[in-house]
């Protein structure tokens, strides 16, 4: 049994307060990410801009001119609606 304090998922998520863009060919989302893993992410944006089960092209720009983007398929699988804000949980695919 691990301690209460470990972390039990597969994926360790590192804490992050980063710009990220999710896209489709009609709309563009931004917001903040909060924390990253290999499988998702959780982000903060504007009240009612995603919806569960959307699916978005997700781009999280690299701080450094020489270092890529890292870019996926992302889908909403967790949406917290909040005052203002809402937290998103999106499950990545695609990721480059």
């Amino acid at each position: 049994m691990l301690p209460a304090h470990e972390e039990q998922r597969l994926y360790s998520r590192m804490q992050l307060d980063a710009k990220v863009i999710l896209a489709t060919t009609k709309e563009r989302v931004e917001g903040i990410c909060r924390n990253l893993s290999a499988e998702g992410l959780l982000m903060e944006v504007a009240a009612g801009k995603c919806q569960l089960g959307q699916e978005w092209r997700l781009v999280l720009p690299s701080v450094d001119a020489g270092v890529e983007p890292l870019t996926a398929t992302a889908r909403v699988i967790r949406l917290e609606p909040g005052d203002g804000v809402d937290l998103v949980a999106l499950a990545l695919s695609e990721v480059h």
